[in-house]
């Protein structure tokens, strides 16, 4: 290694839409953005798998990544239907992402 140069890890990769789905959870009080971003926190990602899935049915590779991206597209359009109260979504949706954080960081403590 040269002198005055060092390799920086940056760690895993973060994923760009976390912090979009953490704001449309907290702004657009979305239930459906509030779990991918909770479920992303904790280290599991639910698109991942369902790609995963759809991958071993044997759907085609693109399809197996487009098709989690408008399933919850949809789903988070038709969040009025599923739960019509606003109040009700407002309170899941901040409860999932603080619930999360709260987990995460208990994890991160009891780690140590």
């Amino acid at each position: 290694m040269q002198a005055g140069r060092e390799t920086i890890h940056s760690g895993p990769m973060v994923n760009p839409f976390a912090l979009s789905w953490l704001w449309r959870g907290l702004k657009g009080h979305s239930v459906t953005f509030a779990a991918l971003f909770a479920s992303l926190l904790l280290g599991w990602s639910i698109s991942a798998e369902l790609a995963q899935g759809l991958a071993r049915l044997g759907v085609h590779w693109l399809y197996a990544m487009i098709l989690p991206a408008v399933l919850f597209m949809w789903l988070a359009k038709r969040e009025d239907r599923f739960i019509p109260d606003e109040s009700k979504r407002k309170l899941y949706a901040r409860s999932l992402i603080g619930g999360s954080v709260l987990v995460a960081i208990l994890i991160g403590w009891l780690k140590k």
